[in-house]
């Protein structure tokens, strides 16, 4: 990898030479007045755009396409592209943060509207409507806490965002959002025309209920505020157009399992669970719940499945032996991976770096992209049945 201080801001405006704006295709981003700043710290790269009446997907569709170029710039590490809307009515609350728990005010303010919508009523998005640009949703579940889902889950995104892919993470967890500690994420999200824009860290475009509210802050909240904020989580976030969103969920089978069900269609679920029996006694029951509502099982990832001593290189295997295979086996599920316990593993969660992004290769780290390459055939197969059934449709409305 060559060395992050050979990156200025000419390699960046160079790198950016061919982007095109997706409301002008004709217009070439380096050739217009758009970009106000650019900066490079050591192995990150922060640019700001500043944009005027262009409709929020077309400005996420270009955000998301710069940082999907830069983060494969040898020697970034993490890429974040901010928009600001310098239209008449964002001038003073052009960039703003949302409220959660999402409420509703008794009296909507009203706005100043550009004339040429002023005939376009303003529809809200629905959960299903804001991921219509997401060519495959899984998600990452287990039944008890503690088996490593999240940490499992950071590193396979990371792995698939290097293998070249556009992903997503959405932080389900509403009470113990974990993972922008675990990317190394601070502060709290932009909102450009009252939507969220997901915060980017190693290649991965991430949203979590942690970026909205204070670091410390506990959760207490009800099942109906549990579920408006999931809700919230997804279709109030400009995602842009990605190959694959993947969905840590918190411990159990309760309200934010079916939330997600019920709200957006779900293309598959992945179960982590530890070797022993109590963990896969509740790992069948997250399976049971996705099967109830028709959300397919695409496999068990065994998490934390033995402990090679780093002297004589003999494995421990202090949760048991080949607990999940066994079940995936008995279930006819397939078994994804064995991920075994590395101190790697944890001190990438605590410090913000995951093992997966790490430039030394591991046995860690590695096992998590022969999961992520496993995978792959999947994602695509589901992304073209979409595309597929999308085009039947189009074709469909055009007859009609």
């Amino acid at each position: 990898m060559s060395n992050s201080s050979n990156i200025d801001k000419k390699t960046i405006l160079e790198l950016l030479y061919s982007v095109v704006l997706p409301w002008k295709p004709d217009t070439f981003l380096t050739q217009t007045d758009l970009i106000d700043h650019i900066s490079v710290q050591e192995d990150q790269v922060h640019m700001v755009l500043r944009v005027k009446d262009v409709s929020p997907s077309e400005m996420e569709s270009l955000r998301s396409h710069l940082e999907h170029i830069i983060q494969k710039l040898d020697g970034v590490t993490r890429a974040r592209v901010i928009l600001e809307d310098t239209s008449t009515e964002q001038q003073t609350t052009g960039v703003r943060r949302l409220i959660f728990p999402p409420r509703q005010t008794s009296q909507p303010k009203k706005r100043s509207v550009p004339p040429h919508m002023h005939s376009v009523p303003e529809k809200k998005t629905t959960p299903q409507e804001a991921v219509q640009s997401i060519g495959c949703m899984i998600a990452i579940a287990s039944g008890k806490g503690g088996v490593g889902k999240s940490s499992t889950t950071i590193n396979l995104a990371v792995a698939l965002a290097r293998l070249g892919l556009r992903v997503g993470l959405l932080d389900a967890d509403i009470h113990g959002p974990s993972i922008p500690h675990m990317l190394g994420l601070e502060g709290q999200v932009e909102v450009v025309n009252h939507k969220l824009i997901p915060m980017t860290a190693w290649g991965v475009h991430a949203m979590s209920i942690g970026m909205l509210v204070q670091k410390d802050q506990a959760m207490i909240w009800r099942g109906p505020m549990v579920m408006g904020a999931v809700k919230q989580l997804i279709s109030d976030v400009l995602w842009g157009e990605l190959d694959i969103l993947l969905i840590d969920t918190p411990p159990g089978t309760g309200d934010i399992q079916l939330t997600l069900a019920q709200s957006i269609h779900l293309d598959g679920a992945i179960i982590v669970s530890t070797p022993q029996d109590i963990a896969l006694l509740d790992a069948r029951r997250a399976i049971s719940l996705f099967q109830k509502v028709k959300v397919p099982i695409l496999g068990i990832i065994e998490n934390m499945s033995y402990f090679r001593c780093p002297h004589c290189q003999e494995k421990t295997y202090i949760f048991g032996e080949g607990g999940a295979k066994q079940e995936a086996q008995k279930l006819d599920l397939p078994l994804l991976g064995e991920i075994p316990i590395f101190p790697s593993i944890r001190t990438g969660g605590d410090n913000g770096t995951p093992v997966a992004a790490m430039d030394t290769e591991t046995e860690g780290m590695s096992v998590y992209y022969e999961i992520a390459t496993s995978l792959i055939p999947t994602i695509n197969r589901i992304r073209n049945l979409k595309t597929f059934s999308n085009t039947q449709k189009t074709e469909s409305t055009n007859d009609t």
